[in-house]
């Protein structure tokens, strides 16, 4: 089975890319999804993580507060490395399952989507790594607008930090393209064709 795996930045334009797979049928994992599921009420990963940095991560009917702990990690790199030992090899695992499950059934092909995939170490699960990527200014209005949408309380001098931290604290462009086999750049809105090269990754 071919498997691909989608990566690039936050507001790169990569979940917008692997929509357009879905759309014509290839099965998609989402690691953002995933990782909702692995942390979901009452789940091992959940509990590992109370037990970690304590009840005030969770809101008050026992879910993660995400936006509170994204905000939060980001600011402190000892803090994201943890969270992210925690959470990876659960989000790994379910991942690499699913793969093993479509290659059963005869699938194909199958597209891995995630930001983290160097990170989790899901090259090594993949046969090609697709790189999606965009200017600094065009992810951080996507970013911004996106924020806004969803919480109308932010305030857009927090918005812009926030969103300047979580960009800042991942893998420069440059990293992604030099790892990937192909390299798609969406300046341009999500909506619009992605325009890509081939190239040979280095690792």
């Amino acid at each position: 089975m071919r498997v691909v795996g989608i990566t690039g930045g936050a507001g790169a334009g990569k979940t917008t890319w692997a929509r357009q797979w879905e759309a014509k049928g290839i099965p998609v994992l989402f690691a953002d999804q995933i990782g909702r599921e692995v942390v979901a009420k009452g789940a091992p990963v959940l509990r590992a993580l109370v037990a970690t940095f304590g009840r005030s991560i969770l809101t008050p009917n026992g879910q993660l507060d995400r936006i509170k702990v994204g905000k939060w990690v980001f600011g402190h790199p000892v803090a994201l490395r943890r969270l992210n030992q925690l959470t990876h090899p659960a989000m790994r695992s379910i991942i690499e399952a699913c793969l093993r499950f479509l290659r059963g059934r005869g699938y194909p092909m199958a597209v891995v989507e995630a930001a983290l995939l160097f990170e989790m170490g899901l090259q090594r699960s993949v046969g090609e790594v697709w790189s999606v990527v965009a200017s600094e200014r065009e992810r951080l209005r996507r970013l911004v607008w996106q924020r806004q949408a969803l919480s109308r309380t932010f305030k857009v001098r927090e918005r812009w930090q926030d969103v300047w931290r979580r960009m800042h604290r991942q893998l420069p462009s440059q990293g992604f393209m030099k790892r990937a086999h192909r390299v798609m750049v969406a300046d341009r809105k999500p909506a619009a064709p992605i325009s890509s090269c081939s190239r040979k990754p280095t690792r």
